[in-house]
């Protein structure tokens, strides 16, 4: 069950050990039909996901096993940054189940991030950390960020992130155009020039969105670059913590002859020669596992990579429990 906050209405999912919605019949549409009658206002939508499987995982990422019965896709929640636009979130995508006390936590984390900064986030989600920080420096009229790059494995995330980026202003997604109107559109033979003769490819420079999503692990991610030029590296893994692969990158020692991302010299060298994570200054890490932050923490810590804690707040999201949602923010020496 969940529920959307703006209407109240309810997002049901039905979860049936079925391999096949036929396998569910005449039981589920006699079931559906109850439950609407009985209070037809009630549901924003009602789905279906057939699960066979001898595991103990509820959902399966697989679209097959998902079927919309009635109602809307997606459901639709106001970004925590006053009124500039909507996050939209399907039952295929991660939702956090207390969204009024996680829009504490976004706005923290992006009052964490210098304003004009480039911003890498791993396990995105549906880039609700990401576009809350977009949003948050071009509403406090600072310098805005200058990029964000989001990633997430899950391939259901994209359609929820990018409805939830047409939904907010294009002053704040998008670069500005010229005094004339028109893109600042560059050949690629004018990108490269700009780029051999080290000119810094500023946000005048830049067209399209400032805001990108890739369907990637954070180690992948990792390795093709996302961070490379990212001076804030955002992280909000699962309750298992870091991937052994992206704390490996964050332990590595500052490389200062580390060509910068826009060299082309940068492209000559090795993977294995590369420190993904060396323009990163900043890591603003989100844990709801604390046994698996401390682990990262004094792997970072320990490391010559230079980090230092800043900073660390609880929050607790759900009262009663003994779960404790936590913010820390690093960063290098």
């Amino acid at each position: 069950l969940t529920v959307e906050r703006i209407t109240g209405k309810v997002c049901l999912t039905l979860v049936w050990a079925a391999t096949d919605i036929k396998d569910t019949q005449p039981a589920l549409s006699r079931l559906t039909k109850e439950l609407t009658r009985a209070n037809p206002d009630l549901w924003h939508s009602i789905w279906l996901h057939c699960n066979a499987g001898a595991g103990n995982n509820i959902f399966s990422r697989n679209p097959k096993n998902w079927h919309q019965i009635s109602g809307n896709e997606f459901m639709r929640e106001p970004l925590p940054v006053g009124d500039q636009g909507y996050f939209f979130f399907s039952p295929l995508a991660f939702r956090q189940g207390n969204l009024d006390g996680f829009d504490v936590l976004a706005n923290d984390v992006a009052r964490a991030i210098p304003s004009g900064s480039t911003v890498c986030e791993l396990y995105a989600g549906v880039g609700l950390l990401g576009i809350t920080a977009l949003t948050y420096h071009a509403k406090q009229g600072s310098e805005p960020l200058t990029w964000v790059r989001c990633s997430d494995e899950n391939p259901a995330n994209p359609r929820c992130f990018h409805r939830s980026i047409k939904s907010l202003p294009s002053t704040i997604t998008e670069y500005p155009t010229s005094n004339d109107g028109s893109k600042n559109d560059l050949t690629l033979g004018e990108l490269m020039k700009m780029m051999e003769s080290g000119k810094d490819l500023g946000s005048q420079d830049r067209v399209g969105s400032r805001i990108s999503y890739t369907v990637s692990d954070a180690a992948a991610a990792l390795k093709a670059g996302q961070a490379l030029g990212a001076s804030v590296l955002l992280v909000d893994p699962p309750r298992k913590g870091l991937e052994d692969e992206v704390l490996d990158e964050l332990c590595k020692p500052v490389n200062p002859k580390q060509p910068l991302v826009e060299s082309p010299t940068l492209l000559a060298l090795s993977d294995e020669s590369v420190n993904w994570t060396n323009d990163v200054q900043r890591l603003i890490y989100v844990s709801c596992g604390f046994d698996a932050l401390a682990r990262d923490c004094d792997r970072l810590l320990s490391s010559s990579a230079g980090w230092m804690l800043e900073s660390a707040v609880g929050y607790v999201l759900f009262p009663g429990s003994n779960h404790v949602e936590t913010l820390c923010v690093f960063c290098r020496k």
